[in-house]
């Protein structure tokens, strides 16, 4: 009883390793019960005392390469993020971080490097996530095929809807907006975000109608002129059923096949809401409904209603 007891109190640190383990002080604790020699029973103990001692071994071979791996994974990180932030690898604030990455093993050391790692990425990452938001949503004003989506850009749907208004011909604007591109950014660099871009914009094309024109927008988002009369709530049902597809679809980024599943945005808006193309400008600032609903009623017309949207999880 008091070696079983003595093995349940050691941690499992391994279940092969815990399980070998116990059996070998089973075996033995069976045996010492039996009548035997007074040397048998020393070599018994003598195994006992083995088990215990090949079990602290074994379990800190494991909880060492647990650590060498963790900071291996820490220290890829690290390197990501100094890459992002323009740090020199060179550089003594450099050195000093490793240098405590190395060291840290106590958890007053962890948590001392871990403060460190907050005060040096912290407020750079602030700076950077306020500075690709702004980029992402910089318009692109072009007429030509220039961008990574490969098709025309924002001045040439300001043109189409443009023509619309003018003919008063019915339709609808709709803006998807691409969510988790940061993350992507990060993972896999600035192609990435392009190669999500491609994709995204040569599924759209592939699934909706022939008369529905794709553009590219921003960094962010892709924006479809639908040419046709329908019923918004018929063409926001329609639309959605598209983006739920895209789950579907592979595309490859960093020579690895990714399942497509980016979350996409649906924002439609009635022809009818706007006074001329150049209207369609205040679109891309918008950061909510309320602020959306603002940037229409300055047209002159009512606010879109709510608008449907389809966010689908990444898979990255």
């Amino acid at each position: 009883m008091l070696l079983e007891g003595a093995a349940i109190n050691l941690p499992q640190i391994d279940p092969e390793i815990h399980r070998r383990f116990r059996s070998g002080i089973l075996r033995s604790s069976i045996s010492l019960v039996e009548p035997q020699s007074e040397q048998n029973l020393l070599n018994i103990i003598a195994i006992l005392v083995q088990c215990f001692e090949t079990y602290r071994s074994e379990s800190e071979v494991e909880l060492e390469a647990r650590h060498k791996e963790w900071r291996q994974i820490v220290s890829a990180l690290m390197h990501q993020l100094a890459s992002r932030d323009n740090i020199d690898p060179r550089s003594p604030l450099w050195a000093s971080l490793s240098k405590s990455l190395a060291d840290a093993h106590m958890a007053e050391e962890i948590q001392q490097f871990k403060g460190k790692l907050l005060r040096v990425f912290e407020a750079s990452a602030e700076e950077n996530a306020a500075k690709r938001g702004k980029e992402a949503e910089e318009q692109d004003r072009s007429t030509a095929n220039d961008n990574a989506a490969g098709l025309r850009g924002g001045g040439a749907a300001i043109q189409h809807v443009s023509t619309m208004i003018a003919n008063s011909r019915p339709g609808y604007v709709c803006l998807f907006r691409l969510s988790c591109l940061d993350v992507v950014g990060e993972r896999f660099g600035p192609e990435g975000i392009q190669d999500c871009l491609m994709a995204v914009s040569a599924f759209l094309i592939q699934n909706m109608r022939a008369e529905d024109l794709v553009y590219h927008w921003s960094e962010s988002s892709l924006l479809a002129v639908c040419d046709r009369k329908i019923r918004e709530d018929i063409l926001s049902a329609e639309l959605n059923r598209v983006l739920a597809r895209n789950r579907e679809f592979t595309i490859n980024i960093g020579d690895r096949a990714i399942m497509l599943r980016i979350p996409v945005d649906l924002q439609l808006f009635p022809i009818s809401n706007f006074r001329s193309g150049e209207d369609l400008q205040n679109l891309a600032g918008s950061r909510n409904l309320q602020e959306r609903a603002s940037d229409l009623a300055l047209l002159g017309s009512a606010a879109p209603s709510r608008p449907r949207s389809k966010g689908l999880p990444v898979n990255i």
